[in-house]
C-alpha cells in the first residue's frame, strides 16, 4: 500500500462551522447579558432615586452627603 501522504478528516468543514456558530452563540448571549444589566442597573437607579426623594421630603438629613460629610467639606482626621 503506497502512503497517500496527509489526508484531512473529511468533517473539517463541519467542525469549523461548529466552531463559528458558537462563537456566534457567545456573543449573541453576551449582548443580551448585556441588555438584561442595563435594565437592572436602570431600575435599580430609579428605585434608588425615589427612594432619596422620600428621604429628603421627609427631610432626613444627610442627603447628598458621603459617609456623613457634607459636599465640599473635608473632614480632618484626628492625629
Amino acid at each position: 500500500m503506497a502512503d497517500a501522504g496527509y489526508v484531512p478528516p473529511p468533517s473539517v468543514g463541519h467542525e469549523i462551522g461548529v466552531m463559528f456558530g458558537f462563537m456566534g452563540a457567545m456573543l449573541l448571549a453576551m449582548l443580551l447579558y448585556l441588555m438584561l444589566w442595563k435594565a437592572g442597573q436602570k431600575r435599580s437607579q430609579k428605585k434608588e432615586d425615589q427612594r432619596r426623594a422620600v428621604l429628603e421630603q421627609k427631610g432626613i438629613p444627610g442627603m447628598g452627603e458621603k459617609d456623613g460629610v457634607p459636599p465640599g467639606e473635608v473632614r480632618h482626621q484626628k492625629a
